[in-house]
């Protein structure tokens, strides 16, 4: 007993400094909930080159506790097609960042007050026309290079454009369905158009996506990129829109719950045939159109599986109707 009573001992220990453990990991790698909100989050400035040009960004504590606050600058460009920026805080920046004049920190905010942050951008006179992207970032802890921190930080895209030889150059590199996919059940479908941008400004193109039915006769119409989300020069950005009528119920369940529940789904999102999507986009300017089409075919085999029983079932009986009738109006004859 002696001896089982140390090593339950020594597990008791064991797990003991192992909680301990997981709780100082979280504690340092896991920073503190923080509230800053930051306005605006995303911010479009006209420049001239030889010129500087002067603006504010405006923070807010929300959080219970007085902040301190360091800035950082930081060239972003698109990553990937998504549309989200990528920063690279390894390197030395050379764009838009380095034109920026601004306080270094620590900027104080006290909780539940505001701070007007003044920024001055000093455009130099060899800069080229077009688009020149940065994030402005506000963290907890101040910057130095080559070393990992950890820390909260909130920041501000800055698209900025500098006046001169701007050319706008876009095209649809592909237009289609999710997954390229030629046939559904029902609604909802998804679709995507890839947007190439080879000018030198950002585009913000929206549109149109008008389906049509293989008669030719237009039954729905989907606009795309509502959030008028922007294209980087340079870049391919995938904008999505969803062609749908109802609810989907989730599935779950043995093989009848689920059929009946994909049954519900294609009733209530009810498609059939060969339908063409048509895209049309134009970007802010108007001074870029373009379009593409795409084929699909929907097939609710689920409710044509009903409705088929169904109509087997109620000609069926009508024949036994019939058949009855018919009987009894010879027996009604030959009395």
């Amino acid at each position: 007993m002696p001896e089982d009573s140390k090593q339950l001992q020594k597990l008791i220990s064991a797990l003991t400094v192992f909680v301990l453990a997981l709780a100082a990991v979280w504690f340092l790698l896991v920073p503190s909930a923080q509230a800053i909100t930051i306005s605006p989050p995303t911010m479009e400035i006209a420049l001239t080159a030889g010129q500087s040009t002067k603006t504010v960004v405006k923070l807010y504590n929300e959080t219970p506790e007085t902040v301190q606050l360091y800035t950082e600058a930081r060239d972003f460009t698109a990553k990937g097609e998504t549309g989200q920026p990528a920063f690279d805080f390894d390197t030395a920046s050379l764009g838009l960042s380095t034109w920026l004049q601004i306080e270094t920190g620590p900027i104080v905010i006290e909780s539940g007050q505001r701070a007007e942050v003044p920024v001055t951008i000093n455009v130099p006179a060899d800069a080229s026309p077009g688009g020149h992207y940065a994030s402005l970032f506000f963290s907890s802890s101040p910057p130095q290079e080559g070393q990992v921190r950890i820390s909260s930080k909130v920041g501000t895209l800055i698209l900025a454009q500098v006046a001169g030889d701007i050319f706008e150059r876009g095209s649809i590199v592909e237009f289609g369905t999710a997954g390229n996919k030629s046939s559904f059940t029902r609604l909802p479908i998804t679709f995507f158009a890839r947007f190439q941008n080879s000018g030198n400004i950002h585009e913000r193109p929206t549109g149109t996506i008008v389906i049509t039915n293989m008669f030719g006769r237009e039954v729905a119409k989907v606009d795309i990129n509502v959030r008028k989300a922007a294209t980087l020069p340079d870049s391919i950005r995938k904008y999505e829109a969803v062609w749908e009528k109802s609810e989907v119920v989730g599935g779950g369940g043995n093989f009848f719950r689920n059929f009946w529940n994909e049954y519900t789904n294609e009733r209530k999102n009810f498609g059939l045939g060969r339908y063409r999507a048509s895209l049309s986009m134009t970007n802010e300017t108007e001074t870029i159109r373009v379009s593409g089409q795409t084929s699909f075919w929907i097939f609710p085999w689920h409710v044509l599986l009903v409705w088929s029983i169904v109509a087997i079932v109620v000609i069926i009986l009508l024949i036994i109707l019939i058949r009855k009738y018919n009987r009894w109006i010879l027996k009604r004859a030959q009395k």
